[in-house]
């Protein structure tokens, strides 16, 4: 079996984790398996390091802005389409599995094609997305797929309800996990909560803030770690306006701080609204660092009975998770064994061979 895929997720992400995803499920199939990737041009940090297996030369983009950079992006984007086309229409393969959705190579095809569904949060979550486009480009290439994987029980559930699609045309094939052995390193924050990600909207930050900010004032020595993007303007305002901005940072970290973070927190905190996953779950499992988190959508599902669950809409409800696991030593080790033990459940290399069975039943 030969399977194409397209250039869509490499052509957009340097890091990621959709093109993440590919590159772990690729590298794991057994080599009776063919695979081509139909790109030129690409500066994926994963197709770098897995080039033994990938054979794409890298063609590397500063991560700091510069005049043209958009246009840089854009005409390699260009190039890659181009190049996406030829390789869809010359139908040396058995089936092709896009990366993302744009609906250019509809025309071209005469293969099969299956798809992965991450998530449906712009159809979840309509008024916090400005550009439908999206919406209409996921829901043409979802109904004309010939088979759908699902990367999480609650997404197949999603796309059910959403889309009326029949149940038997979806696979669930979860996520897999690389472990790796984590030396903890020095810790400099002292006594701290995590929260990593995105703050906006479902991630639901503000409501979260509001419990750490009880709990600041009762623990004089906690203290916030945030990963990712700086405050906005109306974040800072209402940590001032919690007395908890002088209690809490935020930092752009590489993958092994991120390690060292996870590794020293008290807890890490997921008050999420909707994941299609919850890959951060897993990273802090592997760094032995307690989870509370929300209990909607697919965590239930990802963190089983390794996870502390709190009603994400209720300040209350995450304040008392929150003390439950810092504050108790004991409950707190139990929670870091079961999530050792839960990583088990996780592998790409399961994962890759649940992917090969989706694409036997695609084509059979």
């Amino acid at each position: 079996m030969k399977i194409l895929y397209d250039h869509q997720i490499f052509s957009l992400q340097k890091y990621g984790g959709i093109s993440k995803y590919f590159c772990e499920v690729l590298k794991n199939f057994s080599s009776e398996h063919q695979f081509a990737l139909s790109l030129l041009l690409s500066d994926n940090q994963y197709l770098k390091e897995g080039y033994q297996y990938f054979k794409k030369k890298n063609i590397p983009i500063p991560d700091k802005k510069f005049k043209g950079q958009g246009f840089l992006k854009k005409k390699i984007y260009a190039i890659n389409k181009i190049y996406s086309r030829h390789m869809i229409s010359s139908n040396n393969y058995d089936l092709l599995h896009p990366t993302y959705f744009d609906t250019y190579f509809l025309n071209n095809l005469k293969k099969p094609f299956i798809v992965t569904v991450h998530d449906l949060i712009e159809f979840k979550f309509k008024e916090q997305f400005r550009d439908n486009s999206l919406m209409g480009q996921m829901e043409h290439i979802i109904r004309k797929a010939n088979r759908i994987i699902s990367i999480s029980e609650n997404t197949k559930k999603d796309i059910i309800d959403i889309f009326d699609i029949n149940p038997d045309k979806i696979d669930t094939v979860h996520h897999g996990f690389n472990k790796t052995l984590r030396t903890e390193g020095k810790n400099p924050y002292g006594r701290y909560i995590l929260f990593v990600g995105k703050r906006n909207g479902y991630k639901n930050f503000i409501t979260f803030a509001r419990a750490a900010s009880v709990l600041f004032n009762k623990d004089s020595d906690l203290k916030l770690i945030c990963v990712g993007l700086p405050f906005t303007k109306d974040e800072q305002n209402k940590l001032k306006e919690l007395n908890i901005a002088e209690k809490t940072k935020v930092f752009s970290v590489t993958e092994d701080e991120l390690n060292n973070l996870y590794s020293n927190a008290l807890a890490f905190v997921y008050p999420t609204l909707y994941e299609g996953f919850g890959m951060p779950i897993l990273e802090a499992f592997a760094n032995n660092c307690p989870v509370c988190l929300s209990n909607t959508s697919s965590l239930p599902e990802v963190a089983g009975d390794a996870g502390v669950y709190f009603n994400p809409n209720s300040p209350d409800s995450i304040l008392s998770a929150i003390e439950k696991v810092i504050y108790d030593a004991d409950f707190s080790k139990e929670i870091i064994d079961a999530g050792n033990n839960r990583l088990n459940y996780f592998s790409w290399k399961y994962c890759a061979e649940q992917t090969i069975n989706s694409y036997r039943k695609t084509i059979s």
